[in-house]
This record gives structure tokens, sequence and C-alpha cells, in this order.
């Protein structure tokens, strides 16, 4: 990457509700809403009536949801200024740092060194 470019993963995303945002991570994932359920152990009624609007969940079927969509629960509610990094998760996907893809390596690392830089680590 050139230059100093911010990359975030999450850019825009508070402007999307979290009807949205499931119907988004679910398309991203090839899920159908009757897959969706099934992994997350809930009804697909439920699901379709959350991604509607219809239907505010409970904490314990948005955890259901997210361990389903194998996101962290705090990725439905993030925003521009909140970032979330689902450790957990890359680890699963890239099991050493060298094969981290170029763009989540760079973005890693710049957060790193701006943590260093505030004193965080």
């Amino acid at each position: 990457m050139a230059g100093n470019k911010s990359v975030s993963i999450t850019s825009g995303i508070d402007k999307y509700e979290l009807p949205q945002r499931l119907e988004y991570l679910r398309g991203r994932r090839n899920m159908t809403q009757q897959e969706l359920a099934k992994v997350a152990g809930i009804s697909q009624s439920t699901v379709a009536q959350i991604e509607s609007g219809k239907k505010d969940p409970s904490l314990s079927t948005l955890k259901k949801v997210a361990q389903a969509l194998d996101v962290h629960i705090a990725v439905l509610f993030s925003s521009d200024d909140v970032h979330v990094f689902d450790m957990a998760r890359l680890k699963k996907k890239y099991d050493h740092v060298d094969k981290l893809n170029p763009t989540i390596f760079y973005a890693l690392g710049r957060v790193m060194q701006y943590a260093r830089e505030i004193g965080f680590l």
C-alpha cells in the first residue's frame, strides 16, 4: 500500500441499521436465511423478521447469530469510530502472520504502531 492510506473494514457501516448489517453479513457468507437459522439454532422466520426490521432480537439471539456468522457480536454495532479486530477469527483463518493478506497485515501493523505511539502497548 502506498502512502499513509487508512484501511478500515467498517468504513461507512454506521449508516446501516442492524437489519441491513445482518443481511449483508449473511450474503457475504453465501448463506440463506434458512441456513443461518439452522446454524444459529433459531427459526427462519426470526431471521426474516430481524432482517426486515419487524423484530428486535434479544441479546441471546444476537449472540447466536453472530456466532453463526463467525463474527464478534461487536461487529453488529460498530461504527466509523469504533473498529473491531476479531483476533479469534483471524487466528482461525490465518494460522501464521506470514499468511495474512497484505491489506490485513498493513492495517494491523498500523494499529499496533499507533497503540505504541499513544502508550497503549
